[in-house]
């Protein structure tokens, strides 16, 4: 196949790299300042308006309008800002996005990225620390990213989240502060150990810290298992000890390295694509029950049959053990066909009742089903939502984003029918084991993307719902979803929501229709930004619609 250039241009082109260098240049104002790489070249072969060819080309060092510098100095820290971020402006008032940083502090910024109208940084240095700052309980904080808020107490995490989803809503949603009951926030009671899932990767050359690189800067590549370091798919920072989960959890992840290391196995090369282990997931329930999966990059063989038996033997708490050949190129599990290797089939959680008259609930938990990752405030967040929901009995519920059926569930021991959508299979299998396995009849359930099953169509069959609750991913409900939602006006309309900035762009959107009447956040993901939040929104009458 050839090409056909369309247009040959014989002028001058410069095209921006995608690295920035110090500036070394003679002007001594420039000094600690960087500057964009640039190629040149005097001859430029275009296919539409694609650059394919660049002749007589150099690479040169050219100051652009964003030039900025390395370290900010003595940046007062203002407020917290959007995910994760620390707010600050330098002298002359342009803002400063850091992380790293706590209300009150006064720090050295390192700038990442420098815009005309801001910057974004991390911490270089703190000058003088604020009263909410704390120290980290975590000696991997600084490198892993998995706690980005470790650095603030947790009573101060909290007010900030809860000033987010207020921020979110009233800004981008339009909702307004007078006339909407915003209840109390709900922070979460372990601010850790509470995770019960967590996945970790394998490397031949695990990430080293800068103090180490300073201290032995030829050390020899070392095998490692922990998470992947922020920014780079392929480092691997080797853990110890992770806060978020449970210690029991941190000594099995530990052994699996020391048997491995001991029994010569060779750890993943993410760049190669070759090496034996690959990836280990663990998952727990509230009664201390565990369940690992490992992915291999290639046959165990052998002497990893021998790891996982010497695993199995050590911890009588892991009472489920399964393994997976993946050879694709990305390290998702869920196409990978997994193999039980020791033990039982699934997990067994049960959650409280949810409501006053309610009872128990028990759920499966396999290798690829979801479920919360912190059960304890799970249970406060359906709660949550099934109060906001006022079910008295005999009402129409559609679920939309129903996952493995968890909320419709709880909603289905009140509601006369329960209806809830999902777009993965594995979780609407789920879903009706669960509807068996509890004894409820009155909750089906409908596999498929949400914006192609409900629609008119979806309602005709089912009837017109008296509550609808959703609970979507992080990017929202899509344009039509929200669209059907406006035409069928349900009376009550409850939205579970991970994300308060696109959880605010819908309900701006079901304001044609709707009407926010209260508001709770949850603290579902101590020592990060992360944060739920539940909004009940009643339909507006015709006089205010």
């Amino acid at each position: 196949m050839s090409l056909i250039y369309s247009t040959v241009c014989t002028q001058k082109v410069e095209i921006p790299l995608a690295f920035d260098v110090p500036y070394v240049g003679p002007n001594s104002a420039l000094k600690n300042h960087r500057q964009r790489m640039v190629v040149v070249g005097t001859v430029a072969v275009f296919q539409g308006d694609v650059v394919v060819g660049l002749h007589d080309a150099r690479i040169y060092p050219k100051i652009v309008p964003y030039l900025y510098p390395v370290i900010l100095e003595n940046i007062k820290v203002d407020r917290a800002g959007g995910r994760g971020v620390a707010v600050g402006k330098t002298d002359d008032g342009k803002t400063v996005l850091i992380r790293g940083a706590a209300p009150g502090d006064v720090v050295d910024v390192r700038v990442i990225k420098g815009k005309k109208s801001y910057f974004e940084g991390r911490v270089d240095r703190v000058i003088s620390p604020s009263p909410l700052r704390v120290e980290p309980s975590c000696k991997h904080t600084e490198s892993c990213g998995g706690c980005p808020w470790q650095h603030l107490g947790y009573p101060s995490q909290a007010e900030f989240k809860a000033a987010e989803v207020e921020e979110q809503l009233v800004r981008v949603g339009s909702v307004p502060r007078d006339g909407v009951v915003w209840h109390p926030f709900i922070p979460a009671p372990e601010p850790f150990r509470y995770r019960n899932k967590t996945e970790f990767s394998f490397t031949n050359n695990r990430w080293r810290t800068r103090a180490e690189l300073e201290a032995n800067p030829d050390a020899a590549n070392e095998p490692g298992l922990g998470f992947h370091v922020p920014g780079f798919w392929d480092k691997i920072l080797d853990v110890q000890d992770c806060h978020l989960i449970p210690d029991y959890g941190n000594q099995i992840r530990n052994a699996v390295r020391d048997e491995a290391l001991a029994l010569g196995i060779s750890f993943w090369q993410p760049r190669a694509k070759v090496g034996a282990l690959r990836v280990a997931m663990l998952r727990s329930n509230q009664a201390g029950d565990w369940m690992m999966i490992i992915q291999w990059g290639e046959h165990p063989g052998p002497d990893g049959f021998t790891m996982m038996h010497r695993i199995t033997e050590k911890f009588d708490r892991l009472v489920s053990l399964y393994w997976g050949l993946n050879e694709k190129v990305n390290d998702s599990m869920y196409d990978v066909d997994l193999n039980l290797f020791y033990g039982v089939e699934s997990l067994e959680e049960e959650m409280e009742p949810a409501l006053e008259g309610g009872r128990a609930l028990k759920f499966l938990i396999s290798p690829k089903s979801f479920y919360q990752t912190n059960p304890l405030q799970a249970h406060r967040l359906y709660s949550v939502a099934l109060t906001a929901a006022g079910l008295k009995g005999g009402e129409t519920v559609y679920d939309l984003y129903t996952g493995t059926g968890t909320i419709a569930l709880f909603m289905a021991q009140i509601a006369g029918k329960v209806v809830g959508i999902e777009s993965v299979r594995e979780a609407v299998d789920a879903a009706v084991r669960n509807a068996e396995r509890n004894g409820i009849s009155n909750a089906t359930f409908e596999v498929g993307d949400m914006r192609r099953i409900f629609t008119a169509e979806f309602v005709a069959r089912h009837g017109s719902p008296d509550v609808v609750v959703v609970d979507p991913p992080r990017e929202g409900m899509h344009p039509t979803v929200v669209a059907e939602l406006v035409r069928i006006k349900a009376p009550k309309l409850v939205y579970v929501s991970c994300n308060p900035s696109t959880q605010a762009r819908d309900i701006q959107m079901l304001s044609e229709a709707y009407e926010v009447a209260t508001v709770q956040g949850v603290d579902m993901f101590p020592q990060t930004f992360h944060v739920e939040s539940v909004v009940l929104l009643r339909a507006k009458s015709a006089s205010e619609a």
